[in-house]
């Protein structure tokens, strides 16, 4: 395709180069998250003894959401695309914290007998660490459908290198980056998914400016060489955002920190969850989480037991065994979720079925498996056959995040980096099952641990229990 006939189709079609209208909509979002937060607080003291605040009071205090707005304004969370989700989390934590407790000292210092009120507000805080990103996340799946939603972009690529990265993005529209074309002048086709190839040139370059494109993705570390000077000067003058893509996405590519040793520069990783203050505080979350969510899960637990028990013959448990850290062997628990005798049915179904054996060997799952119960494919839908879990997580031989637990014979998928991953507790949810749950090869889920391990935080931890959520609610990737 031509730089002509590309500005031609792309004044036919809908696209925006500004985040104006997708920051305000995450401004209007946090808005409404505020005030669910503060009701809650409210809520609560309200609910130990009524005659101390007014429930229905709490909206007055919308008088100081715009302090809200300009300190998260300040903390970079708008226009709020591709912010790193622990970093994300950190930021409204903090922020949100910060504002609360800003009001609650302030009425304090100018109001006398307003205890309750106080309390409240800060109630608020623990309940605004989970409650604001979820409604952002909740935004963008909502919204990622619209076209004013994201940021029309470029990508700069060599050869067939833009597929992948077209293919995610299109994939994932909630990250509001929006392919408008590739340029390559390596490429024998036109387009890709709907997405115009074109080559470079003077006139090209002047559309993009004309069209006030802002972003660019370079794919290949190597790409910027092999740019002549011109685009070279047009890339680092014309975008105000690039995002360079490696092309081997390999574990040198992540989590990787700079330091500056007098002009010599290096570059350092670390594994957080060696540090013994971590797994410390990390224990006291499972913890925490098992005794908070306990009166939901129970009577849930309870009610999926009697009804495996009256659906089918044999027992309400399943204990399989799994390796944890270090190797360690241990039993994972689920719901019974297949028919009796399930291991001597798969050696059968294998043995009969070449294609069957062949999505075994790749995943060690089977997408329409014929041992699974009628109760069962909707326990496996919602991953409900996994609650019972929550005891070896009580027992400390699992976490709520962390490499999800494998068999013996799911080492060597690992290779050299088995030790390596396995050197944590392994996790109910994890990076690669909220990427992808069933879907995810073997490759992409050592890239993801390793990405968790070395960037661990309680942020990321938070993020990926929320999204775990969101990707159980939708039923992404799970069977």
């Amino acid at each position: 395709m031509t730089a002509k006939e590309f500005s031609e189709n792309l004044t036919k079609r809908k696209y925006h180069t500004s985040t104006f209208w997708t920051g305000f909509v995450f401004m209007l979002i946090d808005l409404v998250a505020i005030m669910v937060c503060t009701g809650i607080g409210f809520f609560i003291v309200n609910e130990y003894d009524r005659s101390i605040i007014d429930f229905k009071s709490f909206v007055t205090y919308a008088v100081y959401l715009p302090a809200f707005v300009l300190v998260f304004f300040v903390a970079k969370l708008y226009p709020g695309l591709m912010i790193e989700p622990a970093t994300e989390v950190r930021r409204y934590s903090i922020s949100s914290a910060f504002c609360f407790a800003g009001i609650a000292m302030s009425i304090m210092v100018e109001h006398d007998g307003r205890i309750p009120i106080i309390v409240a507000l800060l109630i608020a805080i623990p309940f605004s660490i989970l409650i604001m990103p979820a409604f952002r996340e909740f935004g963008k799946i909502v919204f990622k459908r619209f076209n004013w939603y994201g940021i029309g972009i470029v990508i700069y690529a060599k050869g067939k290198s833009h597929e992948k990265t077209i293919k995610v993005l299109h994939q994932h529209k909630e990250y509001g980056y929006h392919p408008l074309l590739v340029v390559n002048d390596s490429c024998s086709y036109d387009e890709f998914e709907g997405v115009p190839i074109v080559k470079p040139s003077s006139e090209l370059q002047a559309i993009i400016k004309k069209l006030k494109i802002k972003t660019a993705i370079l794919v290949q570390d190597e790409l910027i060489g092999t740019l002549n000077d011109k685009d070279k000067l047009f890339v680092k003058t014309n975008y105000r955002h690039t995002i360079s893509i490696p092309k081997e996405q390999n574990f040198q590519a992540i989590g990787i920190e700079i330091v500056d040793f007098s002009g010599l520069l290096g570059m350092a990783s670390t594994n957080r969850l060696k540090r013994r203050f971590n797994l410390f505080i990390k224990r006291c979350i499972d913890l925490l989480m098992i005794f908070v969510s306990a009166p939901v899960i129970i009577p849930v637990c309870l009610f999926i037991a009697l009804c495996i028990k009256l659906s089918s013959k044999g027992p309400v448990f399943y204990g399989h065994e799994r390796l944890g850290k270090n190797g360690k062997k241990f039993k994972a628990w689920k719901f019974r979720s297949m028919v009796i005798d399930a291991d001597a049915k798969l050696k059968e179904i294998l043995e009969k079925d070449p294609k069957l054996r062949e999505e075994w060997k790749k995943t060690q799952k089977l997408e329409n498996d014929p041992r699974i119960t009628g109760i069962g494919k909707f326990l496996r839908k919602t991953s409900l056959d996994e609650l019972p879990q929550l005891w070896n997580i009580f027992t400390g031989q699992m976490s709520f995040v962390g490499p999800r637990p494998i068999v013996d014979n799911e080492v060597k998928r690992y290779g050299d980096s088995f030790e390596y991953v396995f050197s944590v507790t392994p996790g109910l949810s994890g990076m690669w099952q909220i990427s992808g749950r069933s879907t995810t090869d073997y490759n992409d889920r050592i890239l993801l641990d390793t990405y968790y391990i070395q960037n661990w935080s309680i942020w990321l931890d938070i993020w990926i229990i929320l999204k775990t959520v969101f990707v159980v609610l939708l039923g992404k990737g799970a069977y």
